[in-house]
């Protein structure tokens, strides 16, 4: 398995791709909150084995939301 993958890094940059294909339909906010509870179903339906692995991708997923989610909160501060 590539080391990268499920990486904070990885959800951050999924996020963000995920925001700039939803622009137009949902906000930041929203958009991050439908592929959060997607990944999350995801993992949860995934028949891993080893819980070490599990509990890694929801932290990653959690930090890369966090970052996401205060980097937006920083833009919309500065445009206001």
């Amino acid at each position: 398995m590539n080391s990268n993958l499920f990486s904070v890094d990885y959800f951050k940059e999924a996020l963000h791709l995920q925001i700039k294909k939803n622009e137009d339909v949902h906000t930041p906010i929203q958009t991050m909150n439908s592929y959060y509870h997607t990944v999350i179903s995801a993992i949860i339906q995934d028949r891993i084995n080893k819980n070490f692995e599990l509990i890694r991708r929801i932290r990653n997923l959690d930090t890369a939301y966090n970052e996401v989610k205060a980097e937006i909160k920083q833009q919309q501060q500065v445009q206001h």
